[in-house]
């Protein structure tokens, strides 16, 4: 791809689909008027830079009761941040610290935030591999990201980060005690979202695969992001390879069409 995917372009294309554009957060560009609008109608929000990845540059906001703005993630380096301000200016500041000098950090976009938690109270996302083989979109894999105690605070998942990477059987069944029909049918949704991203995003940004991640709440899975370069260690973690070997299989198949 000439261009990078960024988040904010990200989210006009999954717009255009009406399957997509109803299972994506609220999202605008960064302006302070625009948080603003956020923090005063969401409990939390997320603050992402456009263009980076690993959990980097990403942010969790929320007003305390006593009208300060807490906020914790990690900055564009990687660096843990758990920090409490006054003035909501302040964020921004630490956001573009050069902006009087005439330099912006780049690109941000505001996000709400979801609450997608397991019944012990842990975050978690789902992350569902699809390929195109043949020119037909396939699922190669599917998992369950759980976060430790202290996701918690950020709601930043990351398997590199020691948050523990399991099945999605796994996760509906015992994290989530779901019924076989539920089950079934979330399934059913999360792939039907799944192809259906990858085919709006594949009409400006061709890939082979997509990585994409998910979050669950009581409206259904919510598309967090579309991955372009997704990485399969999670699922060579799991204690069944099966899915590691298919995606590996279609790769093979991928290369050799």
């Amino acid at each position: 791809m000439s261009e990078s995917l960024g988040k904010w372009k990200q989210n006009v294309l999954l717009k255009q689909n009406p399957l997509t554009a109803n299972s994506i957060p609220e999202t605008n560009i960064y302006t302070l008027g625009n948080l603003l609008d956020f923090i005063n109608r969401y409990d939390y929000v997320y603050v992402k830079h456009d263009t980076s990845g690993q959990g980097r540059g990403i942010y969790k906001l929320s007003q305390k009761e006593d009208a300060s703005y807490c906020f914790k993630g990690f900055t564009l380096q990687g660096k843990p941040i758990n920090k409490c301000v006054k003035m909501i200016e302040d964020f921004h500041q630490f956001l573009h610290p050069f902006e009087k000098f005439g330099r912006l950090s780049g690109t941000y976009i505001i996000q709400e935030g979801i609450k997608s938690f397991t019944n012990e109270g842990l975050p978690f996302c789902i992350r569902v591999h699809v390929q195109n083989l043949k020119g037909k979109w396939e699922i190669g894999g599917m998992n369950g990201k759980i976060g430790t105690k202290e996701t918690i605070s950020t709601g930043i998942i990351n398997s590199g980060r020691a948050d523990q990477v399991i099945s999605i059987d796994e996760l509906f069944s015992l994290h989530l005690k779901m019924r076989h029909t539920d089950k079934k049918r979330v399934i059913e949704k999360l792939e039907e979202i799944s192809i259906n991203a990858a085919q709006v995003i594949a009409s400006q940004f061709p890939c082979r695969e997509y990585g994409i991640d998910f979050g669950l709440n009581q409206s259904g899975p919510i598309l967090f992001e579309v991955n372009t370069t997704p990485g399969i260690n999670g699922f060579g973690k799991m204690e069944n390879k099966s899915m590691w070997k298919r995606i590996v299989e279609i790769r093979k198949l991928q290369s050799e069409g």
